[in-house]
């Protein structure tokens, strides 16, 4: 294969970025099935991608950077689906009792089945894992996160996402990103402790809580800091958001720093799913899954009354109600690429 593919999917207002490793093997970097934004069905679109194992498909490694629902909602049946060989986990706590969160509810359910294929990812210098070619640095988190039942509910979000993984995947001199929903006091910690010969830097950034302003700011009036986008220095980024979306994500002050004049800006809710490959000779190239693949997998609009035992459609026959893409062409600068349909 000689390559790595990332396929940031279209999952509405939430996180997944499938990646195929130049061996072969398959990982999952959090999960939603999120029907209100018009995400599609990653159950069936993992069904029909990943290769035979000796009695499923397979999934090599799946990864969950915190567990907040719009990162685990339907990860907690995987297991049931496919041959897991190994997870890697944030190990946080939720402080929210049986029964009240099913989404939760499954996800710690899926943890307890796996076992000692559980890896509780901690914040390193030196790289945390090294498959085949490809390295990962795990520079989050520090610490994990317990239940506290005496934090606000507000104190209980920020005190995950202040300690969410953010991990660095390079393949053949490129790197990118991915920072789940990891706030700016979680970046302030990272920057003071590894921005050392450029070990954060990456041409691609997974934009951290779906264009959330919280990356650069602590509340809205705060002046930005951006010290860690400098040290990143992406020349692309990409930000996993739903269409319509209550949170008003992305915040335009956000978009703005990202936006240098300079970056390639990629957004789900406008190019749908969105694939960025790195050949073996550094080369990047992207390019965006047309309507065809939304409609082959999008999850039915809420009123639907056809639902499996997930709380969604999982037929990959279900039709968008509405042309969410926007057709682009990459303006690359860092190596050869294809124009994007």
């Amino acid at each position: 294969m000689n390559k790595i593919v990332f396929r940031f999917l279209n999952v509405g207002q939430g996180d997944s970025t499938h990646i195929i490793l130049p061996d072969g093997r398959h990982m999952l970097v959090d999960m939603n099935l999120d029907r209100k934004n018009h995400g599609i069905d990653v159950q069936q679109y993992l069904a029909d991608e990943l290769p035979q194992g000796e009695k499923k498909k397979r999934l090599a490694l799946l990864v969950n950077t915190h567990p907040h629902d719009d990162h685990i909602c339907g990860m907690g049946g995987l297991g049931n689906q496919f041959e897991i060989d190994e997870m890697w986990d944030s190990g946080h706590e939720r402080d929210c009792k049986k029964g009240e969160n099913e989404s939760y509810d499954k996800f710690v359910a899926l943890k307890e089945d796996l076992g000692d294929k559980v890896r509780k990812v901690c914040a390193k210098s030196e790289p945390w894992a090294k498959l085949g070619d490809v390295t990962f640095h795990a520079f989050r988190p520090s610490a994990y996160v317990q239940r506290d039942t005496k934090e606000t509910e507000k104190e209980k979000r920020e005190a995950i996402h202040n300690q969410c993984m953010v991990l660095r995947v390079s393949y053949a001199g490129r790197a990118v990103m991915l920072t789940g929903d990891s706030s700016r006091a979680a970046w302030e910690n990272i920057v003071k402790h590894y921005n050392k010969n450029g070990a954060l830097k990456a041409d691609a950034l997974h934009a951290s809580h779906h264009g959330s302003r919280t990356y650069f700011k602590k509340d809205k009036e705060d002046e930005a800091w951006t010290e860690h986008l400098e040290a990143i220095d992406p020349g692309f980024v990409i930000v996993s958001v739903g269409a319509d979306n209550e949170h008003e994500h992305p915040h335009d002050d956000a978009l703005e720093l990202y936006d240098n004049g300079e970056r390639e800006i990629y957004r789900t809710d406008e190019n749908l799913t969105i694939v960025l490959t790195v050949d073996e000779d550094g080369n990047m190239a992207w390019e965006m899954d047309d309507q065809d693949f939304q409609d082959k997998y999008q999850l039915p609009d809420p009123d639907d009354d056809n639902d499996d035992d997930r709380g969604n459609s999982g037929s990959k026959n279900g039709k968008a109600a509405k042309n969410w893409g926007a057709a682009i062409v990459s303006k690359t600068r860092l190596g050869d690429s294809s124009p994007t349909a």
